[in-house]
């Protein structure tokens, strides 16, 4: 369990809050590409780390992220005029460039250099990998992007989709480093799946207690769980935890490659976007039609929304017949399963009535890792992540391993799921 002092730490990431110090390190994703407004479309709004904000491009394309409300009296800038190079306030004319510069004040005289003093906050963007990244730290320590491996893919590569997620981020993604739930929320009752490594498979019906190893890395940790297979074997998986808010899991081999942000809005709610990426061919078309659908790695939403369709309002649609002869939970999608247990639990969850278990490890190592670098953040000490891009150009892994050989030990699946190690200067 937490303390309520912890948990606080843990959960609140505003811009004057030891969390959202942390995060404001690191460039944040905050929509996919798709959503971007095209040049002189009028702003969207945004919600990123507590903070109210509009996404619009410019004449020239360019993408400018702003402060939502007008530095003038407030006014929302969200029912602005995106017009000849800027956003252009409604209530008095004021008009604003991505960078925040006022370009123009009609209701001051010509002369008056109140245009001059002020400007809207605004906060550096770049698209990449399809997705709009957002920096909201400081402008003199800006680090280079992440070196995620799909960023560097051609767009055919890569399908990345974005929901909504309606509890505190942290208890979103702990349902993503605890693998031993999987036995039980996302398994069937009527059969097994003939594939052995399937999420319904033998692997995860036969050992639901997953023997457990956290290795730390210089920006998160891997989560290894290994299930035993028979008395000479055992099914390690390798999960990727990386500051401040990323996870991987390995997918089937036969599966494309993941990596999930499970971004805060605001202390309450919490934004999940998911890029689905092959490194060695295009997407296919029924790929990308399931993905839209809401199949396994994304999900289902409401069509020109990120509203999921299964929601904590209409009980995840679950069908307690399905649920008596078909499916665990009953609920349609292993995402919207995932969702229902972390949101049930409450906006945030009041960690101080816990009872963790050893299956709870990487959950404990992730709030561990999480609290400790919010911590020294405080301190003055900046993560490593940031300016260490390399450090995210790691897998996720699986494979069956002899029983006796520890994972660490396994090239097959150390090789790509350990990052490299810091130059000597910066260890």
């Amino acid at each position: 369990m937490l303390s309520k002092e912890n948990n606080d730490l843990l959960t609140r990431t505003g811009p004057d809050t030891p969390m959202g110090q942390l995060m404001r390190c690191f460039w944040t994703p905050a929509m996919t590409e798709a959503e971007v407004p095209a040049a002189d479309e009028a702003p969207v709004r945004l919600q990123l780390l507590g903070e109210a904000l509009v996404v619009f491009r410019d004449t020239e394309g360019r993408v400018g992220v702003l402060d939502q409300h007008c530095p003038h009296r407030g006014a929302s800038l969200f029912f602005g005029r995106n017009e000849e190079g800027g956003v252009r306030c409604v209530y008095h004319g004021w008009k604003f460039g991505v960078d925040g510069e006022c370009l123009d004040m009609p209701t001051e005289a010509s002369d008056s250099p109140m245009r001059c003093k002020v400007r809207a906050r605004a906060y550096p963007a770049r698209i990449a990998g399809g997705v709009l990244w957002v920096y909201m730290g400081d402008p003199d320590k800006m680090p280079p992007l992440p070196d995620f491996e799909w960023l560097g893919l051609p767009s055919s590569h890569v399908y990345v989709s974005r929901w909504e997620q309606d509890c505190n981020y942290a208890q979103a993604m702990e349902g993503e480093l605890d693998s031993a739930h999987v036995g039980f929320l996302h398994s069937l009752v009527d059969k097994t799946h003939d594939d052995d490594r399937a999420l319904t498979g033998r692997f995860f019906k036969n050992d639901k207690a997953p023997l457990w190893k956290i290795v730390p890395t210089p920006s998160g940790f891997l989560a290894c769980n290994g299930r035993r297979v028979d008395e000479s074997q055992r099914y390690w998986r390798v999960n990727q935890f990386l500051l401040p808010f990323y996870t991987m899991i390995p997918p089937h081999p036969a599966e494309a490659r993941l990596v999930r942000m499970w971004v805060p809005m605001n202390d309450e709610r919490c934004w999940v976007l998911c890029a689905t990426f092959r490194p060695d061919r295009p997407l296919e078309d029924k790929e990308l039609t399931a993905w839209r659908n809401g199949d396994y790695a994304h999900r289902r939403v409401i069509p020109g929304t990120t509203r999921p369709t299964e929601r904590l309002d209409n009980d995840y649609l679950i069908d307690r017949q399905q649920q008596k002869t078909v499916s665990f939970t009953g609920i349609a999608g292993i995402r919207a399963q995932d969702a229902m247990v972390s949101e049930s639990a409450g906006p945030i969850v009041d960690r101080t009535r816990e009872h963790l278990g050893s299956s709870d490890r990487a959950v404990v190592a992730m709030r561990r890792s999480l609290m400790e670098a919010a911590r020294a953040c405080v301190d003055g000490q900046r993560p490593v992540g940031p300016d260490h891009p390399y450090l995210y150009g790691v897998r996720a892994t699986q494979t069956v391993l002899p029983e006796s050989l520890d994972p660490t030990e396994s090239d097959e699946l150390m090789g790509t799921a350990r990052p490299k190690d810091l130059p000597a200067a910066s260890a």
